[in-house]
């Protein structure tokens, strides 16, 4: 807490604009306790270049005026410290902070301690460079011990310029340390607007902090290749009950490529707590949606068994419109740096306008070997739409090698549903590589007006391991990419569709425990790979369970190949199709 007895009026009509200035003040003294400003000929407050001015509590009465305080100064000691009651602010008028500087993160200009509060929503305030244009970097304000943001509103931005050096300076930063919550705040924050791509505005939640109930618009990136606004948690912060709002970019250009969304970034084993994160697609074509993503960024300072979680998040992926017909926003799991875990946290994959899937909204489980860590789908809920592009989650590993840990769906459940349509597509979840199933649940719906249904699609050698697949309507399970047999735990089909390519390596299901198979004729969409066809009367294996001998053939249908008809039998816990 500061300390210090004396208090101070702003003069009416004082001698110049400068806060440490004793002459400005009705004491001759500047106030270090308590400083009350009412109406004033000389609204515009300024900083000495080595002030290190502290106040208790900065009060407008009810007749103040509109002021602004301005902070240029760059020290390793912040211009202004406020404690005690922080802001307080009885006027109708919006009081304006303004930390114009080319600050670095760990030299805050204007400092919150104690259990200061940055004040009402009549109290507005700026951390970016003195020139958009002209400058680079930004300033830093600091919420540190059990400070709170206040209902005011905040903007961050950064500058045109390049820094001097690689990585010298991010851009204008809103830190929270300690302690320290958000409150009610509002905050738009905004990206790169030269071609550094590693500056841009943000705000940034460190060791405990919390984003309470604060809204966060994080804008979409304007130049190409450049970053959108960015919202950031380290350590063990949480992202509360917040509201994040993260654009898509704007810009595009065939060389420099696309502009990147507005980002929350999750990192160390911060959680997403109750947030909502309402990630949008981008405005241009060629540039990215918005984004949330997990343990992407390295750790500061490096934690044991990290791991960020979308806690009990609710996570909304939209698809490209006809109005942004750019990328669809996303949330990405990549544990480049962590554990990531989708914890109980639920995720809405819409589908896209436009029939590119990058286009759709969509979960990203993803892996780079060789990798320390991997991410989970935990016990999260994933919700995959329909549209012109299905949204959808897929689980992968990028680049060469063999992962040394697995993208794993662990006991997640997903939920894949149905076309409105014959031109919609299904919403889908989508195994790669080596990436594992576990023991999740795997739900694909059927279509409706026609529409083909949602799927579940295992490709390379991905496995199957104690998945639960249910298939409902023409809800289907395809494993056409896949390297051979797969195995999972428990199937339930109402109907359904099994896609199953047949020939050399033959892509068997194999069920480990008993089937469930309701009223309803299960559909086998059978195929051969490219330069294959089958051999007459050879029997392919489709389908093996230890209970299928109680079912019929009959229960069962395939399509020909070319002329030739199938034939359907069922060979104790074998069902198999011969053609010719």
């Amino acid at each position: 807490m500061l300390s210090g007895m004396g208090s101070g009026n702003w003069k009416p009509e004082p001698s110049n604009g400068l806060w440490n200035d004793g002459v400005n003040w009705d004491g001759g003294t500047v106030p270090t306790a308590s400083a009350t400003f009412g109406k004033s000929t000389v609204t515009s407050v300024g900083f000495a270049d080595t002030s290190a001015a502290k106040i208790q509590s900065i009060e407008f009465g009810p007749d103040a005026d509109a002021y602004t305080f301005s902070i240029h100064v760059l020290s390793t000691t912040p211009a202004l410290t406020i404690g005690g009651a922080g802001i307080v602010n009885q006027s109708t008028k919006i009081q304006n902070f303004v930390v114009a500087s080319q600050g670095t993160y760990n030299q805050p200009q204007l400092k919150f301690v104690g259990s200061a509060s940055a004040g009402s929503d009549l109290v507005s305030y700026y951390a970016g460079p003195t020139s958009l244009e002209g400058s680079f970097g930004g300033g830093t304000i600091e919420f540190c011990d059990d400070a709170t943001g206040g209902s005011a509103h905040f903007v961050s931005r950064t500058g045109k310029v390049a820094p001097p050096n690689d990585n010298s300076t991010l851009g204008g930063q809103i830190v929270f340390r300690d302690r320290t919550t958000a409150g009610k705040a509002t905050f738009s924050i905004w990206g790169t607007l030269g071609t550094d791509g590693d500056t841009f505005g943000n705000a940034v939640f460190h060791h405990t902090a919390s984003a309470d109930h604060a809204t966060f618009t994080n804008h979409g990136g304007t130049v190409p290749g450049g970053d959108g606004g960015n919202t950031q948690f380290y350590d063990t912060s949480s992202a509360a009950h917040g509201l994040y709002l993260n654009h898509g970019g704007t810009a595009h250009d065939s060389k420099l490529g696309g502009a990147n969304g507005g980002d929350v970034a999750f990192d160390g084993n911060a959680t997403g707590g109750h947030g909502h994160f309402n990630n949008y697609p981008a405005t241009m074509s060629g540039a990215n949606g918005g984004v949330t993503s997990f343990n992407n960024n390295p750790n500061y300072p490096a934690l044991q068994n990290a791991g960020a979680s979308a806690g009990n998040g609710c996570y909304l992926n939209f698809g490209a419109t006809a109005e942004s017909p750019g990328g669809g926003g996303h949330t990405e799991l990549t544990a480049r740096y962590g554990f990531s875990t989708a914890g109980q946290g639920t995720f809405y994959n819409f589908g896209s306008a436009l029939s590119e899937s990058w286009t759709a909204g969509h979960t990203i489980f993803a892996i780079k070997p060789p990798n320390e860590f991997f991410p989970s789908a935990g016990n999260g809920t994933f919700w995959n739409l329909p549209g012109a592009a299905g949204g959808y989650t897929v689980f992968q590993s990028y680049g060469d090698g063999t992962p040394n840990q697995n993208p794993t769906a662990a006991t997640g459940t997903f939920h894949n549903l149905g076309g409105d349509g014959a031109d919609q597509q299904g919403g889908y979840t989508r195994f790669r590589n080596t990436s594992t199933a576990q023991n999740g649940t795997l739900i694909s719906y059927s279509g409706v007006n026609g529409g083909p249904g949602g799927a579940t699609l295992f490709e390379d050698g991905s496995q199957g391991d104690g998945a639960h697949v249910q298939l409902i309507g023409n809800g289907a399970l395809d494993l056409t990419g896949h390297d051979g047999a797969l195995t999972i735990g428990t199937l339930g089909i109402a109907s359904g569709v099994l896609r199953i390519l047949l020939g050399t390596h033959t892509t068997t299901l194999v069920v480990s425990n008993p089937v469930q198979l309701s009223s309803g004729i299960v559909t086998l969409d059978l195929s051969f790979p490219k330069g294959e066809t089958f051999v007459d009367g050879q029997q392919y294996d489709v389908l093996q369970a230890p209970n299928l001998s109680a079912y019929s053939a009959s229960q069962f249908t395939a399509n020909k190949i070319g002329t030739a008809e199938p034939v359907i039998t069922i060979d104790g816990s074998t069902l198999k199709v011969a053609y010719g």
